[in-house]
């Protein structure tokens, strides 16, 4: 099988599920004698997975079970993992201060070339996305999200919203993806993915189309100097 990203390579390695820099922050380094616990949601057709113990951050289960190949995986892909990774951690530690500014620039998380470390971010989400499309058999097409990533160039209908979600339990991971459909077409889809108090609402939404929360998403096209900071929920 080929990788869904570049389409030459063999699909051999698996990219996790959340990204292991975020699961570290949270929690360490697990091992089996204090490991982490993994779940996800029950599905038509899908094993119960429950409470799975998980003693290494490599582990397969908090991976995706499809493959992209080792080049998408590592050196093609990593300046967009590297700026999330520093996204991530500066929201995190801003999190109730930014929920009292209700927005934040891009300068400030990123002070030098900050569209580009922007854009990067965006298109990590644009490889976590694609991947969920993949993994979900989501009737989604997913060539533009393979060009975005190869060329570095933002998907045209992908949005992105910060905020803060209130759960129970330090959690990281991603919701299913929700979707909208006009004459049996997804038009809308949304995908939310959480590391500790910091959610990112992912919005992938058609020319025309205005899902819930787009109006507080941000896309690269739309410069970044200030960027909304929401309370979900």
């Amino acid at each position: 099988m080929k990788c869904w990203i570049c389409g030459e390579e063999d699909a051999a390695t698996r990219e996790h599920l959340a990204k292991a820099s975020d699961l570290k922050a949270l929690f360490g380094k697990p091992t089996q004698r204090h490991p982490l616990y993994f779940h996800a949601a029950d599905r038509p057709g899908m094993p119960r997975r429950r409470n799975i113990r998980v003693g290494s951050l490599k582990s397969d289960t908090l991976k995706f079970a499809h493959r992209i190949c080792l080049t998408c995986n590592s050196s093609r892909t990593q300046p967009y993992d590297y700026a999330w990774e520093l996204c991530s951690g500066e929201l995190r530690a801003a999190v109730p201060r930014l929920l009292t500014r209700g927005t934040f620039r891009a300068n400030w998380l990123f002070p030098y070339s900050s569209r580009r470390a922007m854009r990067y971010v965006h298109l990590y989400f644009t490889k976590l996305f694609g991947c969920m499309v993949v993994e979900g058999n989501v009737p989604i097409d997913t060539g533009p999200f393979s060009e975005a990533v190869m060329s570095r160039r933002p998907h045209p209908h992908l949005y992105l919203a910060f905020g803060h979600l209130p759960l129970n339990g330090v959690i990281a991971g991603g919701s299913d993806i929700h979707t909208a459909k006009v004459e049996g077409k997804i038009v809308a889809a949304s995908w939310l993915y959480t590391v500790g108090d910091l959610t990112v609402n992912v919005m992938y939404a058609l020319p025309g189309e205005h899902p819930h929360g787009l109006d507080v998403a941000w896309h690269p096209h739309n410069g970044s100097q200030r960027l909304h900071f929401t309370r979900f929920g």
